[in-house]
């Protein structure tokens, strides 16, 4: 296991605007190497340990986790990743390996060329918020429990049918309703402001349906969802942090069933003739 391993799960790394700088002023003193294989097809360069002089095996761990914390999703053809782009709007870096903390290879290339259509979710929101800086391991700290899906499965099966529920999931976070399993990217939605927790959750989840990067209470009022739009609709985690007004408006918005959950405490369920069922 790397240093940088050791160092995310004591929490001792938390991604900041001084993190960004490291890697903007860094990028500029590396030996980049051009990848002549796609000379015609996908110009671009990359750095690779330990073939280049100047990045430890740390330093490419750190650099993937700002560019997931700062860069945006962006499609190459059918493939999706999280792009960071330089402040000028000249370059863009991307990793491909599948853990962050393993990451040994950084590409760039210029901007100026895009590949196939680019209908990749958005993130940006332009609202900071306290999960920014932990978004890139918020996974790693928080692991699926094998009681929490049960709990959650007994909980909405009264409200599923044959087919995926269509789920509007509130404060979605990197998408943990997912992978709870209670529904399919495909019939999923999720609305939250922080745009390094929705960057994970399109990694995991490339093909998801559609992403709001702004609060609910925003999305309410601007009235981005219609009564009844949704199944279920879920607060999984942040319910603690919705008001009543803002409760009542969800109840609406779900056909079924409006699940809620705080960051402590036991689900509650509120279906559609207002009756509740608390998880046990």
């Amino acid at each position: 296991m790397h240093c940088v391993n050791r160092r995310i799960q004591r929490g001792k790394v938390n991604m900041t605007d001084d993190d960004l700088q490291w890697w903007l002023t860094l990028s500029t003193r590396l030996d980049w190497i051009f990848a002549r294989t796609y000379a015609d097809t996908a110009p671009h360069s990359y750095v690779v340990h330990p073939r280049t002089a100047g990045m430890t095996i740390d330093d490419y761990a750190r650099a993937a986790h700002v560019i997931h914390t700062f860069g945006q999703p962006t499609k190459f053809y059918s493939m999706t990743s999280i792009y960071l782009t330089s402040p000028d709007g000249q370059l863009k870096w991307w990793t491909m390996d599948g853990d962050l903390n393993q990451t040994s290879l950084i590409n760039q290339a210029t901007t100026g060329r895009l590949y196939g259509v680019q209908n990749a979710p958005r993130t940006y929101s332009g609202i900071r918020t306290p999960y920014d800086e932990i978004a890139t391991r918020y996974d790693d700290q928080n692991p699926i429990r094998n009681d929490e899906v049960a709990e959650l499965g007994r909980l909405i099966a009264p409200f599923t049918s044959t087919y995926p529920t269509s789920v509007l999931d509130v404060g979605c976070g990197t998408g943990r309703v997912l992978d709870l399993g209670l529904t399919t990217p495909d019939r999923y939605a999720g609305v939250d402001p922080s745009q390094p927790m929705l960057n994970m959750l399109v990694r995991k989840y490339p093909n998801i349906a559609a992403i709001y990067p702004t609060t609910i209470e925003h999305a309410i009022a601007d009235g981005l969802f219609t009564p009844g739009q949704f199944e279920v609709v879920t607060a999984y985690g942040s319910a603690d942090q919705l008001d009543a007004a803002t409760v009542s408006a969800l109840t609406v918005i779900a056909s079924r069933a409006l699940i809620l959950k705080g960051t402590r405490g036991t689900p509650v369920v509120i279906d559609r003739r207002g009756a509740l069922t608390v998880g046990a």
